[in-house]
């Protein structure tokens, strides 16, 4: 049987909305070989995702501090959150997430030198993507790492940000369950971690 087969009631297909990432690499920083197909993969991996029975309705039953993005001047994204409880609801989240149907990110690998306390960084309403190379070890799981890493960040475009972004009047402190970022790449990464194990990717 194949995968398409096996996997058709598993999540909708549509092709009206996708991930379209590209990579570049920095001078100083490098990449495992095949970088291009690990990251093709985690591309596909978020495709299914994304837009998967499971991820809306794990990211629904979510509540997360509204501080995450209630004071941003942005504009690029709708901010949506409850001032009376000062929660932001999972499903604002999800709706924030897939508004737009043609997600182009670029992915910028770089070489960060002895620091190896973040995986890579990324700001609001710019399609872009900071990544740091020391963690890019070519091993079994790493399209599955990057597609966590890059729903993490594509959460931060999307406007929601850490404790340690936001006035000190609002901060959460680190509790990560109150973080919009960590929510997201934590409900991909078990996804995929429980599809592996069904064998569906």
């Amino acid at each position: 049987m194949s995968l398409k087969k096996k996997t058709k009631h598993f999540w909708p297909q549509n092709d009206e909305v996708r991930f379209d990432i590209k990579f570049k690499v920095e001078n100083g920083a490098k990449v495992p070989d095949h970088f291009a197909d690990t990251l093709k993969k985690a591309q596909e991996l978020l495709n299914k995702v994304f837009y998967s029975k499971e991820f809306k309705e794990e990211l629904y039953k979510q509540s997360y501090n509204d501080s995450a993005y209630s004071k941003s001047k942005k504009g690029c994204f709708e901010t949506v959150y409850d001032s009376k409880n000062g929660r932001i609801a999972g499903k604002a989240v999800y709706d924030n997430l897939i508004a737009n149907k043609n997600i182009n990110l670029l992915i910028t690998i770089k070489n960060n030198g002895d620091k190896k306390g973040t995986m890579g960084s990324s700001n609001a309403c710019i399609d872009k993507i900071t990544t740091y190379d020391y963690w890019l070890v070519e091993k079994e799981g790493l399209s599955q790492r990057l597609a966590r890493h890059i729903a993490h960040e594509f959460t931060h475009i999307r406007g929601y940000r850490h404790d340690n972004k936001v006035d000190k009047a609002y901060k959460w402190g680190k509790k990560t369950n109150e973080d919009p970022a960590y929510g997201v790449g934590s409900i991909v990464g078990d996804i995929l971690s429980a599809w592996s194990k069904k064998g569906l990717i």
